[in-house]
């Protein structure tokens, strides 16, 4: 199923111009976060613009999730450093050429500053979204995830950097594709790209912006969040009336699991309206 709006027709009477009416899209947003059953808070987010409309007009709202990777030194600090260079590029860039090639090379200096702040002992991952008149710009480096809900479903719009889909890649790749093999492997959700590493090789990102539509809602959240709820669990939050009930049924269904082990939790909802 598209994605994309194909439907290019106007209505024409004798006098009117030949132009297709221009919907113009309003975001709200909400987010939440916890700790889970861990002692420590290690990821962090940011909403630019959120609550000034002139704002998201001239410049865009700006949504960023990074999760500091357990297991490593220094995750807070990781996912901290990698939001505050995200935000201060953001605010400086230039509107008369390309978003994504800006957003793309925003995720290379993050990655730099975390690898200089860390030694390379630490990491994070990142989703980073910027909505501007009608568009989504996008660029994720980890396990992090981006979902879409368009009418009554879901879609996961990043890829994960991880060895399950570097070795789906590889099958394809030599024309062996035995998924069931790759799903078994006891390391497949290890990250193969993050934010911290000495050099990064792979940012998944939109070259061409995605067109928004009345009604869209977009997640942006940790694994502690989707890596968690089932999809059918996700649409039936994002269906609520508004974001903020959105991010408030995502943390209730996030904690009736009552897991053992439930990783730090952060989520972000921008729902698009006209």
């Amino acid at each position: 199923m598209s994605l994309f709006d194909k439907n290019r027709g106007v209505t024409v009477t004798p006098d009117a111009p030949l132009k297709p009416k221009r919907v113009h899209l309003g975001f709200t947003a909400a987010n939440v976060q916890g700790l889970g059953t861990c002692l420590n808070q290690e990821d962090s987010f940011a909403l630019s613009n959120v609550l000034d409309p002139e704002r998201i007009d001239s410049r865009g709202l700006l949504a960023v999730v990074a999760d500091g990777m357990g297991g490593m030194k220094d995750g807070k600090i990781a996912s901290e450093t990698a939001i505050s260079v995200i935000r201060s590029e953001f605010e400086r860039f230039d509107y008369s050429v390309s978003l994504s090639a800006q957003l793309k090379d925003a995720v290379v200096k993050a990655n730099r500053a975390v690898y200089n702040e860390l030694g390379g002992e630490g990491g994070s991952t990142l989703i980073a979204c910027i909505f501007k008149d009608s568009h989504l710009f996008f660029a994720g480096v980890g396990d992090s995830y981006l979902i879409l809900k368009r009418g009554n479903r879901i879609y996961h719009i990043n890829r994960k950097h991880n060895l399950l889909n570097l070795q789906y890649l590889d099958m394809i790749t030599v024309g062996n594709i035995r998924p069931e093999i790759a799903r078994g492997a006891s390391d497949k959700a290890a990250l193969t790209q993050f934010l911290g590493m000495d050099v990064i090789r792979d940012i998944d990102i939109f070259r061409v912006p995605f067109k928004l539509l009345d009604g869209d809602v977009v997640l942006l959240c940790s694994d502690g969040v989707a890596g968690v709820l089932s999809d059918e669990c996700i649409i039936s939050c994002l269906s609520a009336p508004s974001p903020d009930v959105m991010c408030a049924l995502l943390e209730k269904n996030v904690l009736a699991l009552h897991r053992g082990y439930q990783d730090n939790y952060t989520a972000l909802v921008v729902q698009c309206r006209a």
